[in-house]
């Protein structure tokens, strides 16, 4: 029992680090290409402006409730319940 708590300790942790660094690169992506877009839009107002920023911004909280940003919530479900499926047959078959 001790050593199943270990592995989800485990996993929980390797999991949250790539939950983490995949966010964070989905963000900046994102955060890129608004930032490209805005250039697009208004190449006679290089560089950071405030407009610029509260375009970016808001862009960036409706990236929050698109599809792509829920689907990085399966990296802590699909491993860990593939682990925990895989241990119930060994176990008891």
């Amino acid at each position: 029992m001790m050593a199943i708590i270990r592995l989800a300790a485990i996993v929980i942790a390797i999991e949250a680090l790539f939950y983490v660094m995949l966010s964070y690169y989905l963000r900046s992506l994102r955060r890129e290409r608004l930032e490209e877009e805005w250039a697009e839009r208004h190449p006679a107002e290089p560089g950071d402006s405030p407009e610029r920023d509260e375009f970016v911004r808001r862009s960036m909280h409706d990236f929050h409730r698109t599809l792509r940003s829920r689907l990085v919530a399966l990296v802590f479900m699909l491993p860990t319940l593939a682990i925990f499926v895989i241990a119930y047959l060994v176990n008891n078959r």
